[in-house]
C-alpha cells in the first residue's frame, strides 16, 4: 500500500446504495468514542483521497474498494482505517446548502433581525439585540437561525427536486436532514459538495472570504484560497471541529479533528497545507465559474513607450501584425529603438489609431495582479511576493477608474507596471495564496527601495521574508493604520447615510402610491446608498445595495427613486420596464 496517495474511485450510488445513505443519516448519537486523529479528505475526478496524522506521521486512509488492495479487498468491512467508513456529524455545514439552495433560486428572503427583549439561541452568532443580518454575512458568521427552513418557508418538494435533479446524495435530498447532528459518510459530503452549482459555489466561496482572515495562523499556512465552512460537534462528551468547503479550483475538501473548529484549524492548518501541496494543490487554478466573478481590469499596456510595430515572431517576416486579437509569440519594436518579445493571449487586442500601435487587455484582477508581480517584484520571494499581491492587488481597486464595467488603469511606473507575457508559475502561486486579500483602511502604494509611511518597499519585504516574516507582518509593518481584509464589492461602498434616511422616510409617505401598483414589495432596512465615483447610477437587487452620484439635486434624487424603484419591484416585471420606472420615479420626486 502506498501511503503517500491513496486515491478511491467514487463510484455514484444506486437505488440500493441510496437507501444505505438515508439509513445511515440520522442515528442516535453513540457513547463518546476513542479520541481520532486529524484527518482529511478531498475529491478528485480520480477519487477520493482521504489521510490521516498519526504518532507515525500521515497515512493514507484505505479505500475498502479498491481492489488493488488486496488486504482490503478481502475484508473490506473490517478496515479500522477505511476512507469508506470515515463519517461526520454535518455541524453548521448544513446551512452551506441552505444557502446554496437560495443562491441558485435568487430567493430574496427577508433579513433575520435578532431579538431585543429574549435572545434566541445563537443569536450570539448572528447580530446585536434589534440589528439584522443578511445572507452572506450570516453564512461568513454561521447564523444558525437566520437558515432554518421553516423561517425561510423552504418547501421541501421544491428541496428534494432541485437537489436531485443536480444529482446530490440521497440524505441531501431531505430537508428534514438539514441539522447539526446529521451524520454522513465523508464520501457522500465531498460528493455532495461537487454537486453544489457552479454559481452557488461562487457565491458561497465569495461570502465566506471573512472566514480565512480570522485567524493569523490559519491564514499564514492556508492562504485565502481555500474557502471553508467550519463546523463544531460532540461526539458523546468528547467536542469535535474542523471544516469543509472548497479549494480555488473547486475541488472539495473536509477535515475534521477533536476540539473545536478553531482549535483545530489552527494546530492542523500547516499539516493541511503541506498534504495539498504533496498532491500537487498547493496554487490550483481557479475554475471557470470562480474567475468569471473576479472584478475585470482593463490595462493599457506600454503606456510611456510609444509602439512603433508589432510583428508576429516567426523566421524572416516582416508584415505588421493585423488588428484584433493577439495569440501566440510577438516582436515588439518601441520608438525609443528599444525591442521585446511577448507571449500574447487572445485576452490583449491590438489596434491602430493616429498615434501608432496600441495593445490593450480586459484581464481578470488575480492574472493582472500574478503579472503585476512579476513586472515589479520577484515571485522567487515567497512572503515578500504575497505581500506585494495584497499591496497591487489594493492599489488598483482603490485607484482604477471604473467604465464600461471594467476598471481601468495604465501599465505605467506612476501607477502599476505589468507584465505583458503569461505569470509565471511562482506569480501565479504568491497571487493564488492570497486570492482576494486587500489592505481596507489606508492608501496603499510601495517602491522598489525606498520605505515610508503607508509605503512599502519591496526590498524591505524581500529582507524580512528572509528573516522568516510572513506576508501579514510585511503589511502590518508598512500600513500600521490598514487592515488586512477581504475584497468585497459592498466593501467598496462609501455609506450615504442621509441619502438612506431619506429614502427610508420616504418610503412611508410613498406607501399608498406604491400599493396600488403590481408588484410592489417594501424594501427592509438592510438598504444600503453608496457613494458612486463615476459611471451610471444602479442597484443590486440580490444585496440589496443603491449607488449614485449624489442626491441633493432633483435629478439626484430622482436616480435615487430610479434605482430604490428596481429594488421594490425586483420580482415583477414592473422592475425591468425603464418607461415604467422612470415615469414613477419622476412622478414621486414631486410628492
Amino acid at each position: 500500500m502506498k501511503a503517500a496517495r491513496m486515491l478511491s474511485r467514487l463510484a455514484m450510488p444506486g437505488a440500493g446504495a441510496f437507501a444505505l445513505a438515508a439509513a445511515l443519516v440520522l442515528p442516535a448519537l453513540a457513547a463518546a468514542p476513542p479520541k481520532v486523529p486529524p484527518r482529511l479528505a478531498w475529491l478528485t475526478d480520480e477519487g477520493m483521497v482521504a489521510v490521516e496524522r498519526t504518532p507515525r506521521g500521515t497515512e493514507a486512509l484505505a479505500n475498502p474498494t479498491n481492489a488493488t488492495n488486496p488486504t482490503n479487498a478481502t475484508n473490506p468491512t473490517n478496515v479500522p482505517n477505511a476512507a469508506g467508513n470515515l463519517q461526520t456529524p454535518l455541524g453548521s455545514v448544513w446551512k452551506l446548502f441552505v444557502y446554496s439552495y437560495l443562491a441558485v433560486n435568487a430567493t430574496q428572503e427577508p433579513a433575520y433581525r435578532c431579538a431585543s427583549a429574549e435572545r434566541r439561541t445563537d443569536d450570539e452568532y448572528c447580530c446585536d439585540p434589534g440589528a439584522s443580518i443578511g445572507r452572506e454575512q450570516a453564512l461568513a458568521q454561521s447564523c444558525g437561525p437566520y437558515f432554518e427552513p421553516a423561517r425561510l418557508g423552504l418547501d421541501a418538494g421544491g428541496w428534494t427536486r432541485f437537489w436531485r435533479d443536480n444529482d446530490a446524495p440521497a440524505w441531501l435530498q431531505r430537508l428534514d436532514a438539514m441539522k447539526p447532528e446529521t451524520r454522513v459518510p465523508v464520501a457522500d459530503l465531498l460528493a455532495a459538495l461537487r454537486q453544489v452549482p457552479a454559481p452557488a459555489r461562487t457565491a458561497a466561496r465569495q461570502a465566506l472570504q471573512p472566514v480565512t482572515v480570522r485567524d493569523d495562523e490559519v491564514l499564514a499556512a492556508l492562504g485565502g484560497g481555500p474557502r471553508l465552512k467550519t463546523w463544531s460537534w460532540r461526539e458523546g462528551t468528547q467536542p469535535v471541529g474542523g471544516a469543509a468547503g472548497w479549494l480555488a479550483d473547486g475541488t472539495p475538501f473536509w477535515f475534521g479533528d477533536a476540539g473545536t473548529s478553531r482549535s483545530a484549524l489552527r494546530a492542523e492548518a500547516p499539516w493541511m497545507a503541506a498534504q495539498w501541496a504533496a498532491h500537487g494543490l498547493a496554487a490550483p487554478v481557479p475554475d471557470a465559474a470562480a474567475v468569471s466573478a473576479q472584478p475585470c481590469i482593463a490595462v493599457d499596456f506600454f503606456q510611456r513607450y510609444p509602439i512603433a510595430s508589432v510583428q508576429r515572431a516567426a523566421a524572416g517576416n516582416t508584415a505588421a501584425a493585423p488588428a484584433g486579437p493577439l495569440r501566440g509569440r510577438y516582436r515588439i519594436a518601441f520608438q525609443n529603438g528599444s525591442q521585446l518579445a511577448m507571449e500574447a493571449v487572445p485576452a490583449q487586442v491590438l489596434r491602430y489609431g493616429a498615434d501608432g500601435p496600441r495593445i490593450a487587455a480586459r484581464l481578470p484582477l488575480e492574472d493582472y495582479v500574478a503579472r503585476v508581480v512579476d513586472r515589479e517584484g520577484d515571485a522567487r520571494q515567497t512572503e515578500a511576493a504575497r505581500a506585494l499581491a495584497i499591496a497591487a492587488r489594493s492599489y488598483v481597486l482603490q485607484n482604477a477608474a471604473e467604465t464600461e464595467g471594467c476598471r481601468q488603469i495604465a501599465d505605467d511606473s506612476r501607477a502599476q507596471r505589468v507584465s505583458p507575457n503569461p505569470p509565471s508559475a511562482a506569480a501565479r502561486a504568491a497571487t493564488a495564496f492570497t486570492e482576494g486579500l486587500v489592505i481596507d483602511g489606508q492608501a496603499v502604494r510601495y517602491h522598489g527601495d525606498q520605505a515610508s509611511p503607508g509605503v512599502m518597499s519591496w526590498q524591505a519585504a524581500v529582507a524580512a521574508g528572509r528573516q522568516g516574516q510572513p506576508f501579514a507582518a510585511i503589511l502590518r509593518t508598512a500600513y500600521p493604520r490598514g487592515s488586512l481584509a477581504p475584497f468585497r464589492a459592498e466593501a467598496d461602498c462609501t455609506p450615504l447615510p442621509l441619502a438612506q434616511q431619506w429614502l427610508a422616510e420616504r418610503q412611508q409617505r410613498w406607501r399608498r402610491v406604491l400599493r396600488a401598483e403590481a408588484g410592489f414589495q417594501p424594501v427592509d432596512d438592510t438598504l444600503r446608498v453608496c457613494q458612486l465615483a463615476m459611471g451610471v447610477p444602479h442597484s443590486d437587487q440580490r444585496r440589496l445595495v443603491i449607488r449614485v452620484r449624489e442626491w441633493h439635486s432633483r435629478e439626484g434624487r430622482v436616480s435615487l427613486i430610479h434605482e430604490y424603484l428596481h429594488l421594490a419591484f425586483r420580482d415583477h416585471p414592473h422592475g425591468q420596464d425603464e418607461t415604467f420606472i422612470e415615469r414613477l420615479a419622476q412622478q414621486l420626486a414631486d410628492s
